[in-house]
């Protein structure tokens, strides 16, 4: 949910603004932290420390900046080198591998850096027009090759090692954009295979194509969403839902009082 969250927050307002700007990251890490917190305070001495159970275990590898003042500085670098294309020409996903690396070591807040981080790739590429919308999920790769990323990370900070990190974050973008394609495709099928499906089972469903529209926007629906967006009044939205539930294409949940339906196959598509 946090990721979510986060991820529209930062997306809608680096949509409004030129640029990125200090603003943009203290919005994103409130959304992930829901705290009120800010720039890292000067009388925190944070340390970063190897992880793992190994020999090295604990110890610190990195101490990043510390000052307010000295934060500031860095971060208003960063942006500088993010905004400006014109002094800075370099290849957008080169930019954002080496714009990660900056954010990383300066690690301005006291927690939730790394998550940031990987928001903060995603938003560069939006902005940068790469991409239409934040969709490229790149924290997955990230998640799953985990000591790589720490290691090349360190390899820049330890002994200026940019190839590596550079390789890491190119085989990033690569292996996530052919995962992507492939679920936007698995997705768009599923979709027409469900609509097929829902013309000729559940007949008595007005306007079967903005409700099949409805439960693709994400994999739990409620009854609300689909009175919020004027697709139907609320007792129509509740059989309508009930009746794709007995044609096998949602799942009824309740949780906490409150029901949601499940789409299984967009959830399973999603779930891989």
């Amino acid at each position: 949910m946090w990721y979510r969250e986060a991820l529209w927050t930062g997306y809608n307002y680096i949509q409004q603004q030129s640029g990125f700007d200090e603003n943009y990251f203290i919005r994103v890490i409130r959304e992930i932290k829901q705290t009120s917190d800010g720039i890292r305070p000067d009388y925190l001495e944070t340390t970063i420390k190897a992880g793992g159970s190994g020999f090295n275990s604990g110890q610190v590898i990195y101490t990043p900046p510390r000052g307010m003042d000295t934060i500031r500085k860095k971060l208003a670098n960063l942006i500088e080198f993010v905004n400006d294309d014109e002094r800075f020409r370099i290849d957008h996903i080169i930019k954002m591998a080496i714009a990660h690396y900056q954010f990383e070591a300066i690690h301005p807040f006291r927690d939730g850096n790394v998550r940031s981080g990987r928001i903060f790739n995603i938003h560069y590429l939006t902005k940068k027009r790469l991409l239409d919308l934040p969709i490229l999920f790149l924290s997955r790769y990230i998640m799953d090759h985990k000591e790589d990323y720490y290691n090349s990370l360190m390899g820049v900070s330890q002994r200026a090692n940019w190839k590596d990190w550079l390789f890491y974050m190119l085989r990033a973008v690569e292996s996530t954009s052919n995962m992507t394609y492939d679920k936007i495709n698995d997705i768009v099928s599923a979709k027409d295979a469900i609509l097929k499906h829902v013309k000729k089972e559940a007949k008595n469903i007005r306007n079967p194509e903005k409700i099949v529209e409805m439960i693709f926007t994400q994999p739990f629906t409620k009854v609300i969403h689909l009175q919020n967006e004027k697709v139907y009044a609320e007792n129509t939205a509740r059989t309508y839902l009930n009746n794709l539930c007995d044609i096998h294409v949602l799942e009824k949940r309740t949780i906490e009082g409150h029901h949601y339906y499940l789409n299984l196959e967009l959830y399973r598509i999603l779930s891989e």
